[in-house]
């Protein structure tokens, strides 16, 4: 068995990453502008260079958004993640302590300054790793090495999947 459920990308994060990134590319261009046309000089070039690449961070971010993919086999539950938000997490079924419905908590980013993911730290539960793409109903995972915060489609479904897939469990195949 293996099931992969791509996650509905909410339009409000992605165009905040757009505009985020038209906003950089213009400060880019005003920089390269000013370090031609005016005494600004290499200054200019460097503020220019500096701000694209803030800008290709950010558009990578957006990236990879699209490429957030839950994976559920017969051993284990795999959250496939750029290295940007942490990086893919495969989880053990038999690890897994609950799968419950939740909404999407406010947290303390630990590390690093984006909505799609990463660690946080959530009040009343702890650390968890959030791998999210909307601000829908997710998922919570409680497992014996952490908590995990998933928003896939369809988020019962998963959820009952990954139930079933937890009571039997099946020899993997490689």
């Amino acid at each position: 068995m293996s099931i992969v459920n791509k996650p509905e990308v909410s339009r409000a994060i992605a165009l905040m990453y757009e505009a985020l990134f038209v906003f950089i590319a213009a400060i880019a261009a005003l920089f390269l502008y000013l370090a031609i046309f005016t005494p600004m000089g290499t200054a200019g070039i460097i503020a220019s260079i500096g701000s694209a690449f803030v800008g290709l961070v950010i558009l990578s971010i957006l990236l990879s958004l699209y490429q957030t993919r839950y994976i559920l086999t017969n051993q284990d539950l795999i959250v496939k993640a750029t290295k940007l938000i942490g990086g893919s997490k495969t989880v053990p079924l038999q690890t897994v302590r609950s799968v419950e419905k939740t909404m999407i908590p406010f947290g303390i980013r630990l590390f690093g300054a984006s909505f799609h993911g990463g660690y946080y730290h959530i009040p009343g539960l702890g650390r968890a790793f959030l791998t999210i793409t909307n601000f829908k109903d997710g998922l919570l995972i409680k497992t014996d090495r952490g908590n995990y915060i998933i928003t896939p489609s369809n988020p019962l479904g998963f959820k009952e999947d990954t139930e079933r897939a937890m009571k039997n469990p099946q020899k993997s195949t490689k």
